[in-house]
């Protein structure tokens, strides 16, 4: 049986990649839903937080808690959580196209045809997806076209869009 893990702002967690090494991953957010980078560098075999670079960011977006849950991600230590894109997104409310902030609380203003059709909707992928793209990433695996909004770089440029 799964075990509820209280996680923190700035915890560190690892896992199996599928190549023995270990993945790495940093809880930016825990609250109100569970945001997370996925670190373009794996460890060998073991982990010295010293060592670890936050900032060196492959990955990320919203997800659960279901492989913290299943013990198959273990936190490990943490860290301060550096600079992630945390960009708006749009909304549909009431028959009109909106933006909204970066969780999907506030509507913020009408979206316009330009930002509807580039803007991503507030969604939240499962666990495994980031693990299987980190993966790929690392040559295992295919590189799935649906990893593609996971990426830092994606993130980066919708964020790009909010501040234009």
């Amino acid at each position: 049986m799964g075990k509820r893990v209280r996680l923190k702002d700035g915890d560190i967690f690892s896992f199996a990649l599928d190549d023995g090494r270990l993945g790495l991953g940093q809880v930016i957010e825990a609250k109100p839903s569970l945001f997370i980078t996925m670190l373009r560098d794996p460890a060998p075999d073991s982990v010295d937080l010293g060592s670890v670079k936050t900032d060196e960011i492959l990955l990320c977006g919203r997800t659960m808690d279901a492989l913290f849950f299943h013990d198959r991600w273990h936190v490990i230590g943490n860290l301060p959580v550096p600079k992630v894109p945390r960009p708006c997104t749009k909304v549909q409310s009431s028959g009109q196209r909106w933006i909204s902030d970066f969780h999907g609380r506030t509507l913020i203003r009408r979206a316009t045809d330009a930002e509807w059709a580039k803007l991503d909707f507030h969604t939240s992928v499962a666990p495994i997806t980031y693990q299987r793209a980190l993966n790929a990433w690392h040559g295992s695996g295919d590189m799935e076209p649906y990893f593609a909004p996971l990426f830092i770089e994606h993130w980066e440029a919708q964020a790009a869009l909010c501040t234009a």
